[in-house]
């Protein structure tokens, strides 16, 4: 099979399409697996392959840029600009290339592939990192017994912080597990997504009940062994905009006004039920006030804010180790932490006020469009509702689960998160100017045309 969608000029066969879009989201969401298996030299090969793997798919489908989301690229512009004034500027150079490319491979992925199909790929990357993660944590948990490093360290004896171990060898101990990734909170989050891709399938008929069960199961364990309290969060944030959602798209637009007030209310109570119970919250999940250290390290963030709050100290995305002053501005319990931990807050110090207007507008447009695409409401030539197509809620669910995981993680700029974003934010664009219906391909279509949606497709 094919594809030649209105949105691409070319030809490309839907199995390799499909092999690609799982090949490259695996590879993203192994995290430090790959280098820490066969060291950053050997990463770097394995992501120039799968790039050259994308560049030559992006030749042949020659994907159209023109329905593609304008304030994601302005954005994405605005950071190569700051090479102008960066203060590390082969670093901007270097780090906005490797931003294009991960852009490039998400035009390509969501340019090539039906919804159902990118869910599917999302769902066999995503589900094949917790199962490796599991037996990787095994076999270091009964074979070695002892915390594992990345093949490229040697520290001589001396005393290494646990935060260094590959695996500390704690599946059986009540510790927390941190699989291929090498980090507990990135371990969960895949966990998240393992979660809300199988349900998805399981809600389409595209896997088997028993099947499914069998796998959001293996996440649900993921889940707890990993005990994030970041990912815990988000989970339950996503949990409440899908009760949204399904309560919402039951309803016809002109008539959902009081829905949306009642929603209102209920987050504003929810809100100050957290802020009411946030210190025993934390306190109960074995949490300090500041997050484990993040207050200290956005302080030190905020700093550098202070001193270039217009444009910025110049774009970086993953801090270099090497860069004066970020090598030594976080740095806890003898580890240097190489992020803001927080989104926003890393790209108002790396892009200026005007980078997070940028970004903040490219987050919301995205959203407005998920949002959208998930609540539409239509009815048929009988004037009936038409039927309800679950893949409609991957966009949302999978957005809402990035933006909160980013008020704690700047993941969200580079890499898995990033890839992830740029694909939801591309895809949702394509359905909202008409060229596809949000459930296209591998199933009925489900034509959508609600006046909330055509609004959404007016935000680029």
């Amino acid at each position: 099979m094919t594809n030649t969608w209105p949105w691409t000029r070319g030809r490309v066969p839907e199995r390799e399409a499909f092999g690609f879009a799982a090949t490259v989201l695996f590879i993203v969401f192994t995290g430090d697996g790959i280098p820490n298996t066969i060291s950053w030299i050997g990463w770097a090969v394995v992501c120039a392959g799968a790039g050259a793997w994308g560049v030559a798919i992006a030749i042949r489908a020659r994907p159209s840029f023109r329905r593609t989301p304008n304030a994601l690229w302005v954005y994405i512009a605005w950071c190569l600009v700051s090479v102008a004034w960066s203060h590390w500027r082969v670093a901007t150079t270097a780090s906005i290339a490797a931003q294009l490319l991960c852009a490039l491979m998400a035009v390509v992925i969501a340019s090539t592939l039906s919804w159902r199909r990118i869910l599917d790929a999302l769902s066999l990357a995503v589900r094949w990192v917790l199962a490796l993660s599991l037996v990787f944590e095994a076999v270091v948990a009964v074979l070695v017994r002892h915390p594992v490093y990345p093949v490229w360290t040697h520290y001589g004896g001396r005393h290494v912080p646990a935060a260094f171990a590959f695996s500390r060898a704690e599946l059986f101990t009540g510790g927390r597990i941190q699989g291929l990734p090498g980090n507990a909170n990135l371990l969960a989050m895949v966990a998240l997504l393992a979660a809300i891709a199988v349900g998805v399938q399981l809600a389409e008929g595209r896997m088997r009940r028993v099947r499914a069960t069998g796998w959001l199961s293996v996440a649900a364990v993921v889940f707890l062994l990993t005990r994030s309290s970041t990912v815990v969060a988000a989970a339950a944030v996503t949990a409440l905009v899908l009760a949204g959602a399904l309560v919402i798209r039951r309803v016809p637009t002109g008539r959902r006004t009081p829905r949306y007030l009642a929603g209102l209310a209920i987050a504003v109570v929810l809100a100050g039920l957290v802020a009411l119970l946030w210190r025993p919250v934390l306190a109960l999940a074995g949490k300090s006030p500041d997050l484990t250290g993040r207050g200290e390290i956005w302080r030190a963030v905020w700093g550098l804010v202070e001193q270039h709050p217009v444009l910025g100290w110049g774009w970086l995305g993953y801090w270099w180790p090497a860069i004066e002053p970020l090598n030594h501005l976080a740095v806890r319990n003898g580890v240097t932490y190489l992020q803001a931990h927080d989104a926003f807050l890393d790209v108002w110090m790396q892009t200026g006020v005007v980078g997070v207007v940028l970004f903040g507008l490219a987050v919301l447009t995205t959203l407005a469009r998920s949002w959208a695409s998930a609540t539409a409401f239509s009815y048929d030539a009988d004037h009936r509702p038409r039927a309800f197509a679950p893949v409609s809620l991957l966009a949302l669910l999978v957005v809402v689960a990035l933006l909160v995981q980013s008020v704690t993680e700047s993941r969200l700029l580079y890499e898995g998160d990033f890839i992830l974003f740029v694909l939801v934010a591309v895809k949702t664009r394509i359905v909202a100017v008409g060229d596809e219906p949000p459930s296209i391909g591998d199933g009925p279509r489900v034509p959508v045309r609600s006046r909330s949606f055509r609004r959404a497709a007016a935000g680029r």
